[in-house]
């Protein structure tokens, strides 16, 4: 069974190294938050960060490791799926968003106090919302055919919506979509980032149907901000009866999260069957999230898929084809 120690430093980075020396290259943060020592009247304030960090039970524990002691386990908000998918260890954007994760904390000291969701205000913002959503007129995005790029010179390359109050989902195996959803959460300076299908992640709410995604979505508009659902479609064999589901959170944009590194016709197979599937919904994918572009010789075989891409290694795509961009 995995343990849990608590670990201390002046940043996060700081953290990760001393948990890899401590505890080997099984360590991974799991949670992180700021601590501020206001200090007297303003002197000696300081900052620290505490992580809690989890060690599988294979890892070998460094006789120093021994001396913190196991971390005291924290809630999770979010539901624990029946196979959880495998973590990996955070590093680059996912420390960052930690990081940001810490400041929000921070700043939720000063903010007003929230709008209680049992409230007449809340109730009629929701009743709102959902005859918007019936009426609203099923959209469906057809990718346009590629252009050499000497002919597409001013092709639009497709970005995260702006606002508030949207529902962005990114859809992927495994836990694929939880990297890019936080991702995109950063570039848009702070996003309600939560999780859905067979995907579940610590400290982040899970969308679990219809009104899940729409008392979701009535909360960012009342905080000024958009929901990134990260949805993990488990194994590929999952997709069919995944397809409806997803076709129930009425997401405002869909993202297809693909991982560059895979074979070129296992990721065609999925990602064919779960648009052959959507098709029949009141939604379409927009838009190609890409994993994995930089570890591979071969990124743009992703492009076969003709599904323009708009996200690729944790930031925007240049061109809406790795081909054009590499």
């Amino acid at each position: 069974m995995p343990k849990r120690y608590k670990l201390r430093g002046a940043s996060l980075d700081a953290i990760r190294e001393k948990a890899l020396t401590q505890y080997g290259p099984q360590a991974r943060i799991v949670a992180a938050e700021k601590v501020i020592n206001p200090g007297i009247v303003g002197l000696f304030a300081a900052a620290r960060f505490e992580a809690t960090v989890e060690v599988g039970e294979a890892a070998g524990i460094a006789p120093a490791a021994l001396a913190s002691g196991p971390a005291a386990p924290r809630a999770s908000t979010g539901k624990t799926a029946a196979n959880p998918i495998a973590g990996h260890d955070l590093q680059g954007p996912a420390i960052a968003a930690l990081l940001e994760r810490a400041d929000a904390a921070e700043r939720e000291m000063h903010r007003p106090d929230p709008v209680s969701t049992a409230s007449p205000d809340f109730a009629g913002l929701l009743e709102h919302l959902g005859k918007e959503l019936e009426a609203r007129p099923a959209l469906h995005t057809v990718p346009e055919p590629s252009l050499p790029p000497s002919d597409a010179p001013n092709e639009k390359v497709p970005a995260p919506l702006e606002g508030n109050g949207n529902v962005i989902l990114l859809v992927g195996l495994g836990d694929d979509a939880l990297g890019p959803a936080l991702e995109m959460s950063i570039a848009a300076g702070g996003s309600d980032v939560r999780t859905a299908g067979e995907l579940t992640a610590f400290g982040h709410l899970h969308v679990s149907g219809r009104q899940s995604a729409m008392a979701a979505r009535a909360q960012a508009v009342l905080t000024g901000q958009n929901v990134v659902v990260a949805y993990g479609l488990g194994k590929a064999s999952d997709i069919p009866e995944q397809a409806h589901a997803i076709a129930g959170l009425s997401a405002d944009q869909v993202w297809v999260v693909a991982d560059a590194r895979r074979k070129a016709g296992d990721t065609a197979a999925w990602v064919r069957a779960l648009q052959t599937l959507l098709s029949t919904e009141p939604v379409g994918v927009s838009a190609l999230a890409v994993i994995g572009a930089s570890e591979t010789a071969s990124p743009e075989t992703v492009d076969g898929l003709g599904i323009p891409v708009g996200w690729v290694d944790g930031k925007p795509a240049r061109r809406t084809s790795l081909g054009k961009v590499h």
